[in-house]
């Protein structure tokens, strides 16, 4: 499963869960380079993020693959506490990718 979600009218999350019997064949990375690309054209967003759990880095080797930036951490509430997730970006202008300013 994956998900789009528009936060202001230029900016928008994207999220993914895979079960684990599914790793490691390309889905997760597949299916993010189309969320991405339904963003920025049909949706018209310029800007996107995700997070994902430090204990997840496959998670963060999907957002790269689909051109996302590692910006910094992002703390989530947790039972145990706030959790520092990683924190990804990815902007275009309308005609390409832009580099994230960290």
């Amino acid at each position: 499963m994956i998900s789009l979600r528009r936060r202001t009218p230029a900016m928008g999350t994207i999220s993914y869960i895979l079960r684990d019997d599914r790793w490691g064949n390309g889905y997760a990375t597949q299916a993010a380079h189309q969320v991405v690309t339904v963003a920025f054209t049909t949706a018209g967003l310029n800007r996107l993020e995700a997070l994902h759990h430090p204990d997840n880095p496959a998670s963060g080797r999907v957002l790269a693959k689909a051109g996302f930036t590692r910006i910094g951490t992002a703390d989530r509430d947790s039972e145990i506490g706030p959790v520092p997730y990683e924190l990804y970006a990815l902007e275009t202008d309308g005609n390409g990718i832009l580099p994230i300013d960290r």
